[in-house]
C-alpha cells in the first residue's frame, strides 16, 4: 500500500483538493476562452473605429477615390506602444489607392458594409485584420472601395493575460490558503484519534477498562465502542484463564493427592493382594484425574470467549445426539443400564458447532448413565424444534437443586457417585453460546429427571410460551 493511503490527513486533504483544483482548471479554461473573446471584441471595435476614421478621409473626384489622410492624423493611427499599424485602401478591382502594399488582398467575397475580421500574417507577425466596403457616390457598375486596417497581437495578448491572471491567480491563492485551513482543519478534527491512540498506549497490559465514550464525536463513537467490546471479549477471556487455572489447581489436588498416597502405600505393602488393591485404587484415581482433566479441557474449550471464532454450520442433531449415544454404549453396558436412542423422523437441522454439540449431548448422556442406578434406563430423544431430550429413573434431581446443579464443581449431597460437577455446566455454556435453552424437569411418572435442550429461542419468553419441546413448557 502506497505512504499517503496511509494517512488519513493525506486522503482526506486529496479528496477535498481533488475536486476543488478541477474545478479550478475548469474555470480556469472558460476564463481564458472568455478573456479571449473579451480582448478581441474590445481590440475588434478599435480597428472598426480606425477603418472608419480613414473612411471620413475619403474624397472622390468623379469615380476616382482619393484619401486626404495628413501625416498629423495618420500618426494618431500609428501611435501604438505595443503594436503596429497597418493600412490600405483599394478599389473594387484591386488597385492600390494608398497605405501598405504588404498587406494581404481582403477576402473579395467577404467584403460588406459591416467589417469582416480575420487573422493574416504580415512578414513575420501575425495580425487581426478588419475589411469595410465604402460605395463609391454616384458610382456605376457597382463600383466601391474597400478600406483594410490591421494591427499586431501584443496588445491582445497583454490583455488576455492581465485577464487571466487577473482572475486565476487570486483563485489560486484561495485554492492555497484553503489547503493550509483545511489541512489543519483535518488536524483538529483527527485529535479524537489522537486522544484515542494516547488512551490506548498508555494502558498496561493488564488494563482492560473500558475506554470512554461519552465525548467521543459521533464518528469516532462506533470506533471507541468497537475497543469496549474488544476489551470485554478480552477480559471475559483472561478471567475464563484465570477461572481455569484456578479450578484445575483445585480441582487436580485431590486425584493426585489421591494417586501419591496410593503409590506410597503400594511401596510398602509386601502382600500381592494387598499390592493389587492399592494398584486398583491407583487405576481408580488415576481414571478421576483423566476424567476431570477432560472436563476441564472441554469446559475451557466452550468458555464464551473461545466459541465466539467458532465458525458455525449447518449441523445435523439426529446424527450428533446418535453418535454420542454410540460411544458411551461401553459405560451403560458397564452399569446395566438400558440406553436407548430416538432420533425425530425429519431433518432436526440447526446452525451450530459440531464438536460442540457433541460435547454437550455426550455429558447429558453420560450424566445420566452416572447417576442412574445400576439397571435403571436412559433414553436419549430428538424432538421437533428441534429439541434434544435425555431422560433417567434415576434418583431425580429436588426442585431447589436444579438450577445449582448448572454450577461449576456443584454436586448433590447424598449419592455415591464420583463426578467432578462439570457436566452440566458444560452443557449450560454450550447450549448460551448456540442461543439454547436448558430445562430440568422430573422424568417419566415424577421419578428420575429428564433434562431438555431446545434450539431456536434465544429469549427467556420460550419457558413461558408454546414451543414445539414440552420439557420448556410450564
Amino acid at each position: 500500500m502506497k505512504p499517503w493511503q496511509l494517512s488519513i490527513r493525506r486522503q482526506l486533504l486529496c479528496w477535498l483538493l481533488a475536486p476543488i483544483m478541477t474545478l479550478w482548471l475548469v474555470g480556469a479554461a472558460i476564463t481564458y476562452f472568455l478573456a479571449i473573446d473579451f480582448a478581441n471584441s474590445a481590440y475588434d471595435d478599435s480597428l472598426l473605429d480606425s477603418a472608419r476614421a480613414i473612411s471620413t478621409r475619403l474624397r472622390f473626384q468623379g469615380s476616382q477615390p482619393d484619401v486626404d489622410l495628413p501625416p498629423a492624423a495618420l500618426a494618431i493611427l500609428k501611435h501604438n506602444d505595443k503594436d503596429e499599424f497597418f493600412y490600405q485602401v483599394l478599389t473594387s478591382d484591386g488597385r492600390l489607392v494608398t497605405g501598405d502594399d504588404s498587406m494581404p488582398e481582403p477576402v473579395w467575397q467577404n467584403i460588406s458594409k459591416e467589417a469582416d475580421f480575420r487573422d493574416e500574417k504580415i512578414g513575420m507577425h501575425d495580425v487581426r485584420i478588419a475589411a469595410i466596403e465604402i460605395p463609391i457616390p454616384d458610382r456605376r457598375n457597382n463600383e466601391f472601395v474597400v478600406i483594410q486596417v490591421a494591427e499586431t497581437l501584443q496588445g491582445r495578448e497583454e490583455l488576455l493575460n492581465n485577464i487571466v491572471l487577473g482572475v486565476v491567480l487570486p483563485q489560486l491563492i484561495l485554492i492555497i490558503l484553503s489547503a493550509a485551513a483545511v489541512w489543519l482543519g483535518v488536524a483538529r478534527g483527527l485529535k479524537p484519534l489522537k486522544n484515542l491512540q494516547d488512551a490506548v498506549s498508555s494502558r498496561s497490559p493488564s488494563d482492560l477498562r473500558p475506554l470512554a465514550a461519552d465525548n467521543a464525536p459521533k464518528e469516532v463513537k462506533p470506533l471507541v465502542i468497537a475497543i469496549n467490546e474488544l476489551l470485554d471479549r478480552l477480559r471475559q477471556d483472561r478471567q475464563a484463564q484465570k477461572r481455569f487455572v484456578a479450578n484445575a489447581a483445585h480441582q487436580l489436588r485431590t486425584p493426585l493427592a489421591g494417586l501419591k498416597t496410593q503409590t506410597e502405600l503400594a511401596e510398602r505393602y509386601k502382600d500381592p493382594e494387598e499390592l493389587r488393591h492399592s494398584l486398583r485404587q491407583v487405576r481408580t484415581s488415576a481414571d478421576r484425574a483423566t476424567r476431570l482433566v477432560h472436563q476441564l479441557l472441554s469446559l475451557a474449550r466452550v468458555e464464551p470467549s473461545a466459541l465466539i471464532s467458532v465458525r458455525h454450520e449447518s449441523v445435523n442433531l439426529n446424527s450428533v445426539a446418535r453418535d454420542a449415544s454410540k460411544e458411551l454404549v461401553p459405560l451403560a453396558l458397564a452399569k446395566q443400564i438400558d440406553l436407548g436412542f430416538e432420533e425425530h423422523a425429519g431433518q432436526a437441522i440447526l446452525s451450530g458447532d459440531a464438536k460442540s454439540l457433541y460435547e454437550m449431548a455426550s455429558n447429558l448422556i453420560e450424566n445420566a448413565i452416572l447417576y442412574t442406578q445400576k439397571g435403571g434406563k436412559v433414553t436419549v430423544r430428538v424432538e421437533k424444534g428441534p429439541c434434544l431430550v435425555v431422560e433417567d429413573n434415576g434418583p431425580g434431581i429436588p426442585a431447589e437443586e436444579r438450577e445449582r446443579v448448572f454450577e461449576r464443581f456443584y454436586r448433590l449431597l447424598g449419592n455415591n457417585v464420583d463426578g467432578s460437577g462439570l457436566g452440566l455446566a458444560i452443557v449450560r455454556e454450550i447450549a448460551q453460546a448456540h442461543e439454547a435453552q436448558v430445562a430440568i424437569s422430573p422424568g417419566p411418572d415424577n421419578s428420575g429427571t429428564t433434562v431438555a435442550v431446545q434450539f431456536g429461542s434465544s429469549t427467556k419468553d420460550a419457558f413461558v410460551q408454546p414451543v414445539e419441546c414440552q420439557y420448556l413448557r410450564t
